[in-house]
């Protein structure tokens, strides 16, 4: 039962990636870089015309560990807009081995090259423009929480980059991508580059645990509580200790399965299950990279915390809990927070 879990847990991380890719930014299809204050992007005829002698675009050109990144570039037109000398950008920059990680036909500059599909191309030029923060800013200088990236926000906060710290100081991208080399210096901008492709989010908190089968007590407990729309408010940023289905099953009933929460009428202990999930978010994007050693942690649940663990893997504790949960699979990017999945329910 426990493989089964984790395995569908994996796969809910694997599908969220393909739906994104392949079908999740439609309504992105035709929007384009606008505003006063954004470099155009023009075509690779504009880009060798408007190019300087080493601008972000000619660093990646020269650097065969970029090759998949620079075919995404030129398929979508932003050749130009990354070698604008007016650009003054941070690019965190997907290396060769980050691509090779995604399903065909973003995992080699062949594949790239080879898409002729308009609405996905509009979708992989979204994604490049999710990499290319507004403003120059060395590893040092990345002090804030986000930054606003030159992907059109179609959504509240889906075109944000989230940044944490591990406590060696290494620096991390919404949650799990890690810069691996920094501050490369370019005439219009500075290169980080990061171990993975960044995916911009597409659904809220409530829309990512619906669209996974191994959270129907916890949605059946948001509804039965009337806290579904604090899960699908567009600027909550919480994060979420998310229990599993199995998480549940630990429970005595009727908290133990999605059909007797949903068959619950007893005021009290309704109220009951709306504070223990209450207790379950933490106000503001709290990342695994941010995660520490015996932090406590205050909860929606007003006066009361949980506390973080790391010894033998990451842990989450209730006041009312004899152990930690595990957190078992860390940050979920959702429009309005992150979601860590849990393996048992946080009691206060």
């Amino acid at each position: 039962m426990k493989m089964f879990m984790n395995n569908s847990i994996k796969f809910m991380a694997i599908a969220v990636l393909i739906a994104a890719l392949a079908t999740g930014f439609a309504a992105c299809q035709k929007e384009q870089i606008a505003g006063a204050d954004q470099p155009k992007a023009s075509d690779a005829t504009g880009w060798v015309s408007d190019r300087n002698a080493n601008t972000i675009v000619d660093i990646a050109v020269s650097n065969p560990d970029f090759s998949i990144l620079v075919a995404a570039v030129l398929k979508t037109n932003l050749a130009g807009f990354l070698s604008n000398a007016s650009l003054n950008g941070t690019v965190f920059a997907p290396n060769n081995a980050a691509f090779e990680q995604l399903p065909a036909p973003f995992n080699s500059a062949a594949s790239i090259s080879a898409i002729s599909s308009p609405s996905t191309i509009a979708t992989l030029r979204q994604i490049i423009q999710y990499h290319v923060v507004k403003g120059r800013f060395n590893a040092a200088q990345l002090t804030n929480p986000a930054y606003g990236t030159y992907k059109t926000a179609a959504t509240p906060n889906d075109n944000l980059l989230y940044i944490g710290r591990s406590e060696s100081n290494d620096v991390f991208v919404n949650g799990n991508v890690k810069v691996i080399a920094a501050n490369i210096q370019a005439d219009n901008g500075v290169i980080h580059v990061i171990d993975k492709v960044l995916f911009f989010p597409t659904q809220d908190i409530f829309q990512i645990a619906f669209s996974n089968g191994n959270f129907k007590a916890l949605l059946a407990a948001l509804q039965k509580t009337g806290l579904t729309n604090l899960t699908m408010t567009p600027k909550i940023d919480a994060t979420v200790f998310a229990p599993t289905d199995a998480a549940f099953a630990q429970l005595p009933a009727p908290l133990n399965n999605a059909a007797n929460i949903r068959n619950i009428t007893d005021a009290s202990t309704i109220n009951l299950l709306r504070n223990v999930l209450r207790y379950h978010l933490v106000g503001g994007r709290v990342f695994s990279a941010n995660l520490r050693e015996g932090i406590s942690a205050p909860t929606l649940l007003a006066g009361n915390n949980v506390n973080i663990t790391l010894v033998g893997g990451p842990k989450v504790k209730g006041t009312g809990n004899t152990t930690g949960s595990n957190i078992v699979l860390t940050d979920l990017l959702a429009r309005n927070g992150v979601i860590h999945v849990i393996d048992q329910v946080l009691l206060p």
